[in-house]
């Protein structure tokens, strides 16, 4: 049995923001997720570091929060942070009482906006649609959201933090009505593990009212599924946002060497229960292509799906519903964090923390936004080409990644999953989408014992049947070509389909 201060349920954004933050104010404490870290939501975005203009006509105190954190973000993640800059463009037919309304808002809320024209936007992203009648420049950024998770864990490692990935919280432990504890399962190895502390923290995002039902609580919230698409190049360096109200597929972000274009808003009941529909790729692309004609062309190489944890909302127009945060005492030592955006994830850390610390009765204050996050002396930041540094034995070519990364993450991890090598060096992320270095990761597991032979054939099946799942709906053109000579591979020449 293990004993701490505060328990952390979800290894998303907000999580391991909580971790840092503990941390760097000494409170002992633990975190526990069911998947890898950044699984949920935070894996599952558009890598967008929103400058808050976005929400500044339907709600301007979050816009406010986002520009905050924007700054903070750039000053203390610069290993995360890709400053792109952003611009709404405005195309023929888009409303100009819109623009106006916008202007206004941006101004409100505090957020430095720059008016420009269509023949200084296009000098910018010479892609864009040469029918633009305007442009507007704002303050976004491009983040990668498993980097950020990473880094924010460091500070927890570095302190003391304990954490543990693949463990899924089966029971709340309670004691005279008061949560105490909890159970949770390696997913690994079946082992049941004991967690003792003063506080829990469910900071589980889409799945809050799942892990708050275990303590005979309740948390109320609208869950919005969002489907995005994966470009096989960056065919913008900008954020590209489509100036009109909210809607889908009015966003393009680059990041790294792909665009993720999206994002579509409908009402799911399970988040565990998900699926990408091809109306949704084709509106997205269809949309994306006004702003960007070239989209229309490009190759597709990913579709996939997360679900946003929304504050409890009756309006219609899921776009509209607000994306601020609130904190829910249970009275019964659990405290749940809901809602809130991957751009205020700090802010919400601190704000749940600031609540423990009052709890505990002690006084030190928040360093999060002044301290750069631990470990970004070991990576290359931006751009890709800094990887070529170091090109021997490549594992995968998309994204530059080498046998030397692999065998550092398993040694230091000693993850017996691939997709956890995947989310800490981008392996699998490129164009084949893992077609042709999966299965060299999982040689390298067996290389390193990590792994049996029967255990890593049985892994890349079930690989092969995730990445199917994200690829199914861009497999025309170029994508399907491709597709074609991988399953040869693995099933004319490697004999991968599943015994009967």
């Amino acid at each position: 049995m293990i004993k701490t201060d505060v328990i952390i349920i979800g290894g998303g954004a907000t999580g391991c923001g909580i971790a840092r933050d503990l941390a760097l104010r000494g409170i002992p404490h633990c975190l526990v997720e069911k998947g890898d870290l950044a699984a949920g939501a935070t894996g599952a975005c558009h890598g967008l570091l929103h400058s808050g203009s976005r929400y500044a006509v339907t709600d301007t105190v979050t816009a406010h929060e986002c520009y905050e954190e924007n700054l903070i973000l750039r000053r203390i993640g610069r290993k995360c942070v890709e400053e792109t800059g952003g611009l709404f463009v405005r195309l023929p037919g888009d409303s100009k009482r819109f623009r106006e309304i916008f202007l206004r808002r941006c101004e409100e809320a505090g957020i430095p906006v720059e008016v420009i024209s269509s023949t200084r936007a296009i000098d910018l992203v010479p892609n864009l649609n040469p029918e633009i009648e305007e442009a507007i420049k704002v303050p976004d950024c491009s983040i990668d959201p498993f980097r950020l998770c990473l880094l924010n864990i460091r500070t927890s490692e570095l302190r003391g933090g304990t954490i543990f990935t693949r463990h899924k919280v089966v029971e709340i432990i309670k004691s005279h009505g008061r949560c105490t504890g909890i159970k949770a399962i390696d997913q690994a190895t079946g082992e049941v593990r004991e967690i003792h502390a003063n506080i829990i923290v469910n900071a589980t995002g889409a799945w809050a009212n799942m892990i708050a039902s275990l303590a005979s609580s309740e948390v109320s919230m609208t869950l919005v599924k969002g489907s995005l698409v994966i470009t096989n190049h960056r065919l913008t360096n900008m954020v590209i946002n489509r100036l009109r109200q909210p809607s889908d597929g009015d966003i393009v972000v680059p990041n790294e060497a792909v665009c993720l274009a999206g994002t579509t808003s409908l009402a799911v009941e399970d988040p565990d229960k998900i699926n990408i529909e091809s109306r949704e790729v084709d509106t997205i692309i269809s949309e994306a292509g006004r702003m960007i004609p070239h989209f229309n062309n490009t190759r597709i190489i990913r579709a996939f799906s997360g679900v946003r944890p929304l504050l409890k909302s009756k309006k219609m127009n899921s776009h509209e519903i607000s994306r601020g945060f609130q904190i829910i005492d249970h009275e019964n030592g659990m405290y749940s964090i809901v809602g809130g955006k991957l751009s205020t994830f700090r802010l919400m850390a601190e704000k749940i923390v600031d609540t423990i610390m009052a709890y505990f009765n002690l006084k030190k204050s928040c360093e999060t936004a002044e301290i750069p996050l631990d470990g970004q002396e070991e990576l290359s930041g931006y751009p890709l080409a800094k990887r070529l540094i170091d090109m021997k034995n490549i594992v995968c070519e998309c994204e530059l990644v080498t046998r030397n990364e692999v065998e550092r993450i398993i040694k230091k991890t000693g993850t017996r999953n691939v997709g956890d090598i995947q989310h800490r060096t981008r392996l699998g992320m490129g164009p084949c989408q893992g077609g042709f270095c999966t299965f060299r990761a999982l040689g390298i597991m067996n290389d390193l014992n990590i792994i049996s032979p029967e255990q890593s054939m049985e892994m890349l099946r079930d690989f092969l049947q995730r990445r199917y799942k994200g690829i199914r709906h861009a497999l025309w053109g170029d994508q399907l070509r491709e597709e074609q000579l991988v399953e040869y591979i693995y099933l004319g020449i490697l004999a991968m389909e599943k015994p009967k």
